[in-house]
């Protein structure tokens, strides 16, 4: 029982440690300024630091939102939560021929670079899935 609860204990500090809520006084100019001229409509800001990156949470138009940047407040990464009826064509194609009998649970999309990438998470009645997929289909195993 001793083991279970420092083990909890442990894993409990070290998530604290990877990410810290910071208040946005906290939050550089640069940083402040490129995310607020890229969402000029985010509601229900929150920050936190991620390893050296800026990380908001956010809400735009009722959709979840995740963005992180850099010191120079250059976006690295953003996530946005998008509806499957949203997937390109070559996307919905791609799961239908490689997840029959699986259907679409939640998308995020993800923009990583120039790159944009779907992680969809898949149901049936006994197995669940979540795959990265590409803007023309193709199955990828990790977002950068």
């Amino acid at each position: 029982m001793k083991q279970k609860l420092l083990l909890a204990l442990c894993l409990l500090f070290s998530s604290l440690t990877y990410a810290q809520d910071i208040p946005v006084s906290s939050v550089p100019a640069a940083v402040m300024n490129s995310f607020k001229k890229a969402f000029p409509n985010a509601v229900k800001v929150e920050w936190e630091m991620k390893g050296e990156l800026y990380n908001a949470e956010f809400d735009v138009n009722r959709r979840d939102h995740e963005v992180w940047l850099n010191a120079a407040g250059a976006i690295v990464k953003h996530k946005q939560e998008v509806k499957s009826r949203e997937l390109p064509a070559a996307v919905s194609a791609s799961l239908k021929k490689n997840y029959k009998g699986f259907w679409i649970d939640d998308v995020d999309k993800y923009e990583v670079g120039k790159q944009f990438f779907y992680k969809i998470e898949l149901k049936n009645l006994t197995q669940e899935k979540n795959i990265v997929v590409d803007t023309k289909g193709l199955i990828v195993n990790k977002i950068l």
